[in-house]
């Protein structure tokens, strides 16, 4: 299932450790493949979908506590990624086995734990250099063009449970290459971290907010696809191809990262779009332009941040953690209103919060300085 991917991403030479890429791309698949899991997980369980969606909810709140503690408990190597390849391992055969939802949740609990660290480490390897920070940027995308369609089909033949398995063996490829993984030296936090600048402080709140807003639809976009737009299956999964396709180039980019509130607004103009029911090019069309936007907004956010940042590489770990901790909610909250108001609502309180945010960087990057390289400082205490 995984082959395509790893020799597309290898011709565009990537300058990652072999291991870490790996993970990453396994990350990617585990998330592209949620939304297409909510639609099968509710009818195997005999639960409605928004509350199904929980397990988008755990699996990032495992994400969230992986990237934002990492850094404070352990040190990066090749120990982290046997640490999380055996979670991986374990929280994937729970899930295709258990007959409990609780116990669902808590195996995507530990999901989200194994992909964080993973992502936590592919980060930190580039997290201030916008020469570098398209090669992670690109992985989503890539993976999720090409995987998009395989998974819709996967679940829809074989169910959750085969998937789940899948994903369990996945988890053991990048023991494999630990032999050829050279990291950047890393060391354990050993001192207190530093606080983040008010400006560094208030992008990582609009990075929260945007992904809050974002993932209270974006999960459920297959649900919306196939229920309410009346969209086959194979259209819904070629729209998530779309998303991941115009992703590509805008991950890829490799010049100078900024007008990180523009490239959001327009993911949160494709949030409403996605949200009109019944109209089937709107949604393609806003699944496809929010893609583009998104992964022009998310790098140029980062960017931002470490030139606001007095200590860069510490908001690294932080930026991840937010990111995470916005779709942590996002799938509850969005849960919610599909589930008592409508996908139209749902659609306004997406867009809604994506916008905000996107106001809010765009007031940091045209209406406040940058810190002075001069005084930034690249501390041990971060990696």
């Amino acid at each position: 299932m995984q082959q395509t991917p790893v020799r597309l991403l290898l011709g565009l030479r990537p300058k990652l450790p072999a291991s870490v890429l790996m993970g990453s791309i396994i990350s990617t698949v585990v998330f592209t493949a949620t939304p297409f899991l909510l639609p099968a997980l509710s009818g195997e369980f005999g639960r409605p979908v928004g509350l199904i969606g929980l397990i988008s909810t755990a699996q990032l709140a495992g994400f969230v506590l992986a990237t934002w503690g990492a850094s404070r408990v352990v040190t990066a190597g090749p120990k982290v990624i046997i640490w999380a390849a055996a979670l991986g391992v374990i929280a994937n055969l729970a899930s295709a086995f258990t007959p409990w939802f609780s116990l669902l949740l808590l195996a995507r609990l530990l999901s989200g734990l194994a992909i964080g660290l993973i992502d936590w480490m592919a980060w930190r390897e580039v997290f201030g250099d916008d020469s570098r920070v398209g090669d992670v940027a690109v992985i989503g995308p890539v993976v999720g063009t090409l995987m998009a369609p395989v998974l819709a089909v996967f679940v829809d033949l074989n169910g959750s449970t085969t998937l789940f398995l899948a994903f369990a063996a996945m988890h053991l490829l990048p023991l494999t290459m630990l032999h050829r993984t050279r990291l950047a030296p890393g060391q354990q936090m050993s001192g207190p971290r530093h606080r983040p600048t008010p400006h560094a402080a208030l992008i990582l709140v609009l990075l929260t907010l945007m992904t809050l807003g974002g993932s209270s639809l974006f999960v459920y976009a297959a649900a919306i696809g196939l229920g309410v737009t009346k969209m086959s299956a194979l259209a819904v999964s070629l729209a998530f191809s779309a998303n991941a396709v115009f992703g590509i180039p805008s991950a890829r980019y490799r010049g100078v990262r900024s007008e990180a509130g523009v490239w959001v607004a327009i993911t949160a103009l494709s949030s409403f779009a996605i949200s009109l029911p019944h109209i089937p090019v709107l949604f393609v069309a806003g699944m496809a332009i929010w893609g583009f936007g998104f992964w022009m907004a998310v790098p140029a956010a980062f960017s931002l941040l470490a030139a606001r940042s007095r200590y860069p590489n510490e908001r690294a770990g932080d930026a991840q953690a937010m990111l995470a901790f916005g779709r942590v909610f996002g799938p509850a909250i969005g849960g919610l209103i599909y589930t008592h108001a409508s996908v139209r609502a749902l659609g306004i309180f997406s867009g809604t919060l994506i916008f905000i945010a996107a106001i809010g960087l765009w007031w940091v990057e045209h209406r406040t300085p940058p810190i002075d390289p001069a005084l930034q400082e690249f501390s041990v205490h971060a990696t």
